[in-house]
């Protein structure tokens, strides 16, 4: 499987605790898995994580579902296609949130791009990090408000840390990118923020949630709590110390310190409220992006 493996760290005399195969991103809404790693949070409530990086959350649900990986984080709308098509995969917590409170631009185009306004991106295409993920939904609901009809952006996938690159050879006109790529591609001059969508989701919602089967959920309900304990944890330890926190993403991102620094950081989520996913499920329902509506009840493997 593609990827590489981070060794994972048994802390405090447990060394013999189950092992967890995780599947996470080099990206701040996907770190947990380092935090919790690094820090000795999850060898702490119960189990031996082994994180391995993928390139996108396709790639990782695709891992897990393999049986290659036992859990991962990935785009919420994964697990909601998923379900959709009678994937039996949940969601076992949300892991960052957006909301004004944290909130930054989304879209970005190449720095001496002509587009100004929404409608300077129809006939243009754009760029997201996987087809029909929370980004690409983002996009439909920000269109709609903007009154811009769908048919009238192309609609790509490219892996994220070569959203910049491509922007300055013109081959997209707009993309998505998240943290540490953006903050690498506005220090390289390559790029500028252009439009905000998240928010015409919800007030808040998850970017990312750690998903896993049901297979596995069910056969291990203890080892699935410690994890989701595990996970909690680690949500308000980094939540509560950036710059520790920081210092690992620019470790496992290879990274300079001093510009993670200088990043917006992700904020996580320390519990599982249906405000994070069921706006988003309404509104890919809407859109029909999924083959049938999908209840919050049926996503979350850990309602409360």
């Amino acid at each position: 499987m593609a990827g590489s493996m981070l060794a994972a760290r048994p802390a405090f005399g447990q060394s013999a605790a189950p092992a967890v195969r995780i599947g996470a991103l080099t990206i701040d809404s996907s770190a947990e898995a380092y935090y919790g790693t690094d820090t000795g949070i999850f060898a702490n409530a119960g189990f031996a994580p082994q994180v391995t990086t993928l390139t996108n959350g396709a790639a990782i649900m695709a891992a897990v579902l393999a049986g290659d990986l036992d859990v991962g984080i990935s785009n919420p709308m994964q697990i909601a296609v998923g379900l959709a098509r009678g994937v039996p995969v949940q969601m076992i917590a949300p892991a960052a949130l957006y909301s004004k409170r944290d909130a930054s631009i989304t879209i970005v185009v190449a720095k001496d791009s002509p587009f100004k306004i929404p409608k300077d991106l129809i006939g243009s295409t754009l760029a997201v990090g996987a087809l029909s993920d929370f980004n690409q939904l983002s996009l439909l609901a920000w269109l709609q408000t903007n009154n811009i009809a769908r048919e009238s952006i192309r609609i790509v996938e490219l892996p994220l840390g070569e959203m910049g690159a491509a922007l300055q050879r013109g081959t997209i006109q707009a993309a998505f990118t998240s943290e540490p790529y953006k903050t690498t591609a506005q220090r390289a001059g390559q790029i500028r923020d252009f439009a905000d969508t998240y928010l015409t989701i919800a007030p808040e919602i998850a970017t990312t949630v750690w998903l896993s089967t049901k297979g596995w959920l069910q056969k291990n309900p203890e080892l699935a709590k410690n994890v989701l304990n595990g996970i909690y944890a680690t949500a308000r330890w980094a939540n509560g110390h950036v710059p520790e926190s920081g210092a690992i993403l620019a470790r496992v991102a290879k990274m300079d310190p001093a510009v993670v620094a200088t990043m917006r950081r992700s904020y996580y989520a320390t519990v599982n409220d249906r405000k994070y996913v069921e706006p988003m499920l309404k509104l890919a329902a809407r859109f029909n992006m999924l083959a049938r509506p999908v209840t919050f009840e049926e996503y979350t493997a850990f309602p409360s």
